[in-house]
């Protein structure tokens, strides 16, 4: 997806302002969403840097002349060598959303001018990215256009099969949404009409559909207005709906739905309220005596600390 104009990322998340320059006051839909607790990704941070790890042993057997000077050249550098293996989920993680962001840019090109995006296109478009964001600094075909433009294809024949199969009318292309009440902002990739029913359509280029894709979904379904890069909000339509248009690094599409209803919506609220908690703000001063500790508890019981 490209970045939206009204968005920012700061230390706690992407965040939205309801105007230009004007202050940063919503979490985006995405920061919300991943509130949600993800110990699975423990392990596949472990398998990763277990990965490099091996890749460097297997380095130093192809290069027996040069094992020693390497060696001898980690253990003096003992830090970077952690931190280099720590950082294989990282580039991975960055790489990936690099590419998907491309392939999001093109089919961004592809519906605002009607027609597929040029192999240069795709190039130009990667340049700019590498120029404003330093993308694709880990990737293997970073020097290769070609071998670029070779994946982005195979995601953009699977969008215009998608296109042909469904014959989607584009009401809204990288559309941002706005919720006051719950407090949040997000951009949907399009707000399409197929038919006589409006949804709200993704584009994913990840491994698989993953069910909490639903929680972006149904926040955009139950958003209040369109707001507008200048700030203007205008009237939100009332969605149907929300599904992924997956494109898979196999070829082909899957046309996914989700599930937008109260129980997923309920959860999302939570994380949003999550979102607000602070941490920090719990541990108070450390108590003079027993009777200072008593009466910071009883405070904190009562709510008269928040009125301080």
């Amino acid at each position: 997806m490209t970045t939206p104009k009204l968005s920012a990322d700061t230390p706690r998340g992407r965040m939205y302002r309801l105007e230009p320059d004007g202050p940063l006051l919503y979490p985006s839909i995405t920061t919300v969403a991943g509130m949600r607790a993800k110990d699975h990704l423990q392990g596949w941070y472990a398998t990763m840097a277990s990965k490099r790890a091996l890749e460097m042993y297997a380095w130093l057997n192809r290069n027996p002349d040069r094992a020693a000077a390497e060696i001898s050249r980690v253990s003096r550098d003992t830090w970077g060598t952690q931190k280099r293996i720590a950082a294989a989920a990282p580039e991975y993680t960055r790489s990936a959303a690099d590419f998907g962001t491309l392939v999001h840019a093109a089919c961004e090109l592809w519906g605002t001018s009607g027609a597929r995006p040029s192999g240069a296109e795709i190039v130009e478009i990667a340049e700019s990215m590498r120029a404003a964001q330093g993308a694709f600094a880990t990737q293997k075909d970073q020097n290769d256009p070609q071998a670029l433009i070779a994946r982005a294809d195979v995601r953009l024949d699977g969008y215009g099969r998608f296109l042909e199969d469904y014959q989607p009318e584009f009401v809204e292309i990288e559309q941002t949404v706005v919720n006051h009440t719950v407090g949040y902002a997000g951009t949907t990739d399009a707000i399409v009409r197929i038919g006589n029913t409006m949804l709200s359509a993704d584009i994913k280029t990840s491994k698989k559909v993953r069910g909490d894709y639903a929680l972006q979904g149904v926040a955009v379904c139950r958003a209040e207005q369109l707001l507008d890069d200048d700030g203007t909000e205008r009237e939100m339509p009332e969605l149907t709906g929300a599904f992924i248009i997956h494109l898979p690094e196999a070829g082909g599409y899957q046309a996914v739905p989700l599930r937008t209803g109260d129980a997923e919506f309920e959860v999302f609220r939570s994380l949003r309220s999550s979102w607000s908690f602070e941490p920090d703000e719990c541990a108070l001063g450390a108590a003079s005596g027993p009777k200072d500790l008593l009466l910071s508890l009883l405070r904190v019981k009562s709510g008269m600390d928040a009125l301080d």
